[in-house]
């Protein structure tokens, strides 16, 4: 058992605390008494028996803040330990409403059949029992982008834990309890989603992409990360093969982020000379106008609507907005385009509710810059600069500190990017190993290119 002193616990929480105070983009966006729930978490953390309940509860804390550049890490040592992180031997997914199970542990595979559905958990409807026992824990302002985090907070947590689960299957209900144990020690069972051949050439592929070519001439690009810094060198060394291509399919879906610059440095390719890659808001405070603030009682107590309505002078502004840390500057970013050359042809871009952070960046450069058509789901509306805290107990925070602003006026925070057609894949299309969005991408590009 790892125990934390209560004098660490309380520096830690006030740590996160004051960040948040000074650096948090939204105040103006969440509605609680910052340092009311700042002390209400006190009794909380000093009550954590052991890290594994301590950091729930600095998780709890931050996830108040509903924002998906937000959040508290736990440390190595407590989720690579069994005794904090032990698996249900049930792997499960979201598809749209519905929990499915995807993966059985052997032991399990002739009890709970593949892809049966979670009714209830413990008598409580299974999405309710979600919003109630993982939400508290995790960024869930966009149900559907929090889909994978939830169903690691409902999968994972202390071995010998049990949950009694009514599952679903071909209109059989049946109830089962399961026990997490050791995840390493869970031997697996699924069934590879039958799909047809592709039939595409490989071009190109790297740990977070892979490029192939159908024989018709479209090229089927997917990212799964920005994060590798070499990539845009690398990729352009294939722009002579990329550039035979008639149509382009993009894929950042699942794409988790990583470094906006390399995103902007892809899209570089099918945009001409240099672009705007970026606008949004920074926070900007000045302590002598939060003093100066505290002898206005006109400015007391008065919601942000009401501000509005009642003042525009400069100096009132400043006041009111920076005691409150809701005082922005506009910024805005170029990409100094450094590609080989332009690839030409219609351009579909594939995304959905987890295509997060720098993957959303590079939504919004295309969207921007392109004529590119978009299709799958919203992103995740996750977008903005995190700062990154390192903990002397081992794990981290981040406190979002800058506000993307969608360049085509779209209202992205919490919501995403919204896609020109609506593509969702269901548990039949999973089953069946249907892509239904790439599947739409190749009709519509072949349409426009006459292919």
């Amino acid at each position: 058992m790892h125990a934390i002193p209560d004098e660490l616990k309380i520096y830690e929480l006030s740590k996160l605390w004051k960040e948040a105070e000074y650096n948090f983009a939204f105040w103006d966006k969440v509605d609680i008494d910052w340092d009311e729930e700042y002390k209400k978490a006190f009794p909380r953390v000093l009550a954590a028996k052991d890290a594994y309940e301590y950091y729930r509860e600095m998780r709890r804390f931050a996830a108040l803040l509903c924002d998906g550049h937000t959040d508290v890490s736990f440390p190595e040592y407590v989720w690579q330990d069994a005794q904090y992180f032990s698996a249900f031997p049930v792997y499960l997914f979201r598809f749209g409403k519905e929990i499915a199970v995807i993966c059985v542990s052997e032991e399990y595979k002739d009890r709970i059949p593949l892809y049966s559905i979670v009714k209830r958990i413990d008598g409580t409807d299974a999405a309710e029992y979600v919003r109630e026992n993982c939400y508290p824990y995790i960024w869930h302002a966009n149900e559907a982008a929090c889909g994978k985090n939830a169903m690691i907070e409902l999968m994972y947590g202390r071995v010998g834990s049990s949950a009694l689960f009514k599952f679903e299957k071909d209109g059989r209900e049946f109830d089962v309890t399961l026990t997490r144990e050791e995840a390493a020690k869970i031997r697996w069972y699924a069934e590879t989603p039958g799909a047809a051949e592709t039939g595409r050439r490989l071009i190109v592929s790297g740990e977070s992409y892979k490029f192939e070519m159908t024989d018709d001439g479209i090229a089927v690009m997917k990212f799964m990360s920005f994060a590798d810094n070499s990539m845009p060198e690398t990729i352009y060394g294939h722009f002579d093969g990329l550039s035979k291509a008639k149509a382009f399919i993009i894929d950042v879906r699942g794409n988790t982020g990583g470094n906006s610059f390399n995103g902007h440095q892809i899209a570089a390719m099918f945009i001409d000379g240099d672009f705007q890659n970026f606008s949004g808001e920074m926070q900007t405070y000045q302590p002598t106008y939060k003093a100066w603030g505290m002898f206005r009682d006109d400015l007391k107590n008065i919601t942000t609507s009401e501000f509005e309505e009642r003042y525009t002078d400069e100096e009132s502004i400043k006041e009111y907005r920076m005691s409150r840390h809701i005082f922005f500057e506009s910024v805005t970013e170029k990409t100094v385009n450094h590609a080989t050359g332009k690839l030409k042809g219609p351009i579909a871009v594939l995304m959905n509710e987890y295509t997060f952070s720098a993957g959303e960046d590079f939504v919004d450069a295309m969207k921007a810059n392109t004529d590119a058509v978009f299709i799958g789901g919203n992103t995740a509306g996750s977008s903005g600069q995190p700062l990154c805290i390192p903990l002397e107990s081992g794990g981290a925070f981040r406190i979002c500190t800058m506000r993307c602003i969608a360049q085509n006026g779209e209202d992205i925070y919490n919501k995403g990017f919204s896609p020109d057609i609506r593509v969702e894949r269901s548990l039949a299309d999973y089953i069946e190993g249907r892509d239904p969005a790439l599947e739409k991408a190749i009709a519509v590009l072949k349409e426009k290119s006459g292919l």
